[in-house]
């Protein structure tokens, strides 16, 4: 070890990180499955019925969003060496995933969230 190199033990943190990813894009996944199913009251007027082709437009958008990101994250996954080293400096990466992934998702929650209030107070 060299005198002005820091060791740390990075412990279960990238892989609770990457677990916490896992997570997001499962529930991500269930969010669009519940929206493809539909109303929960078939014939209720309280929540006006979407088209079966713009709710699997939505759920098209989730899935694409889901494996985009668990793509990303599984190959930096593995280019980190499981979360342990970044391969250009051998130091423990700051994140798990990248900042743009995380900034892609809350952009796709946001426009799932204008798009589905969107269809509720506009019939």
């Amino acid at each position: 070890m060299n005198p002005g190199e820091v060791r740390r033990d990075p412990g279960l943190q990238p892989e609770r990180t990457l677990l916490s990813w896992q997570r997001v894009l499962i529930l991500l996944t269930v969010v669009g499955l519940v929206y493809l199913r539909g109303p929960l009251d078939p014939g209720s007027t309280v929540v006006p019925e979407v088209s079966p082709a713009l709710r699997a437009g939505v759920m098209a958008f989730t899935l694409l969003l889901g494996a985009g990101l668990g793509l990303h994250l599984w190959l930096r996954w593995r280019h980190t060496r499981h979360g342990l080293r970044e391969p250009g400096t051998g130091r423990p990466p700051l994140s798990v995933a990248r900042p743009w992934a995380m900034v892609l998702l809350s952009t796709g929650v946001l426009a799932l969230t204008l798009f589905v209030v969107a269809t509720v107070l506009l019939p």
